[in-house]
């Protein structure tokens, strides 16, 4: 999603996801981010900390060149990232809302970052150089959520797949996916 609120769709996620529902997830995420204004409140809620380690760095110039400003460097990317991967997280959150609240059985949003993990490793948690949890942890956040909030077999029955998801990606060939 960018910052304008347009939300771009790789090929390669119509390729990568299961069925629908996993779409549908996926989608919901990146919706998510643009209808709460995710890039414009990190910008403006981590501004102060920003400031204040882009200040710290040019003093400390003075005592120990270089080095202070590339710590402040560092110090800048662990903030950001930091509140990124909270935004992240209500997105995950927002999205598994949007599936159930359009009938569509939201175990699939796990099921999904579960595929990511599985064709593209686990991403790092350092909070320093990830502005996303790893899709492990996320997954498993959000089907302990499922499992505390909704009775068991509540979304037996849900919308997983349709006809006309499956005749667009057989229309769309084989994707290739690296």
């Amino acid at each position: 999603a960018l910052p304008d609120g347009t939300v771009l769709v790789n090929t390669g996620l119509l390729g990568a996801v299961a069925n629908e529902a996993q779409l549908a997830f996926a989608l919901s995420h990146e919706i998510a981010h643009a209808l709460q204004a995710h890039h414009w409140r990190e910008v403006r809620e981590t501004r102060g900390k920003r400031i204040g380690l882009i200040i710290a760095g040019l003093a400390g110039s003075a005592f120990i060149g270089d080095l202070s400003t590339f710590l402040a460097g560092l110090g800048m990317a662990a903030v950001v990232n930091g509140h990124t991967r909270r935004l992240e997280n209500q997105a995950d959150r927002l999205a598994v809302q949007n599936l159930i609240e359009r009938g569509y059985d939201p175990r699939e949003g796990p099921r999904a970052l579960a595929m990511f993990v599985e064709r593209y490793g686990n991403r790092s948690t350092s909070k320093l150089w990830s502005n996303h949890d790893s899709s492990l942890l996320r997954g498993s956040f959000l089907t302990v959520q499922l499992k505390l909030q909704y009775p068991q077999g509540q979304f037996e029955g849900r919308r997983v797949d349709t006809a006309a998801f499956q005749s667009m990606r057989e229309a769309m060939g084989p994707v290739k996916i690296q």
